[in-house]
């Protein structure tokens, strides 16, 4: 499994459902408004094609992988329980 951290931006006016949709499809953590953890079994080029589907090309996304346990302040609900389930 890796773990990826994926930011995005989308300018005014666009629909926000598709990704929102699409990250919870691959069972990724809102970590903040506009950044999840996910982790998944591909890799973080594959992980960005998918999700571009899901945006328009004046958009902006980052996809990060990582495998070291993050550290957090102040993000949302859950969060913690993600970290600790796969950090231990």
């Amino acid at each position: 499994m890796a773990y990826f951290a994926v930011s995005y931006q989308l300018e005014k006016g666009d629909d926000y459902q598709p990704p929102w949709d699409a990250f919870e499809a691959l069972g990724a953590h809102k970590v903040m408004r506009s950044f999840y953890f996910v982790d998944l079994d591909t890799t973080a080029q594959n992980l960005r094609d998918h999700l571009r589907q899901f945006i328009d090309d004046n958009d902006h996304l980052a996809v990060v992988p990582f495998s070291q346990r993050p550290y957090k302040h102040r993000c949302y609900k859950g969060t913690q329980d993600w970290i600790d389930e796969r950090f231990g």
